[in-house]
């Protein structure tokens, strides 16, 4: 499969960089659910953010930031150890209550041109990764330079067909991967169920 040719953009020139919230202290959880975090333990490389059951409910007093999500957000894990540390997901939600920690980089598409999705499909991709840790400051743990992230980084970006292509390719594999594992789920479960009938026997 071929693709067009792309040109290449800051990530100053068609987003906004947003660090997460710092929070004064350990994260305060809370029975009720008026506030959720998300922190970078919630995010899994490629899977976008569909649901906020299981993100922490906290107590939070501070004023309304930026650092509040909005639907299709790009998100960045904003520390780690190397290829394939600094995970990217997309949020999918469309709720006002839900703060990033400063565990996250937030990217606000602005422009129409570029796809939110296609910019998280390459920053999950071998060659972001690396694009990454061309920013990143610290010996072990390392963090992104917001500052070098988004003047520094130049990404290629494709016509917008291009970038569609590419999002479908990798929905499409990542069906094909669902139905592969929950063929060896079934494999497994009737290799499960012989051995039970011979032993009942």
């Amino acid at each position: 499969m071929q693709y067009s040719c792309c040109m290449y953009m800051k990530i100053s020139n068609f987003a906004e960089v947003i660090n997460g919230y710092t929070f004064r202290g350990a994260i305060e959880t809370v029975k009720t659910r008026d506030i959720l975090v998300l922190q970078a333990k919630d995010i899994t490389q490629g899977e976008n953010i569909t649901e906020a059951e299981k993100l922490t409910p906290i107590s939070f007093k501070g004023t309304r930031t930026a650092s509040f999500l909005q639907k299709d957000d790009v998100l960045i894990v904003s520390r780690g150890m190397g290829v394939g540390s600094f995970r990217s997901a997309i949020f999918n939600l469309d709720v006002s209550n839900i703060i990033a920690s400063s565990s996250l980089l937030i990217l606000r598409i602005k422009k129409k041109e570029v796809l939110p999705e296609y910019i998280s499909l390459y920053f999950n991709s071998t060659e972001g990764q690396n694009k990454i840790l061309e920013t990143v400051a610290g010996s072990y743990i390392r963090a992104i330079s917001r500052k070098k992230f988004e003047e520094e980084i130049k990404i290629p970006i494709p016509p917008l067909e291009t970038q569609h292509s590419l999002i479908k390719l990798n929905q499409n594999i990542k069906q094909q991967e669902k139905i592969y594992d929950r063929k060896k789920e079934l494999k497994q479960e009737i290799i499960n169920a012989t051995i039970t009938n011979l032993i009942k026997k």
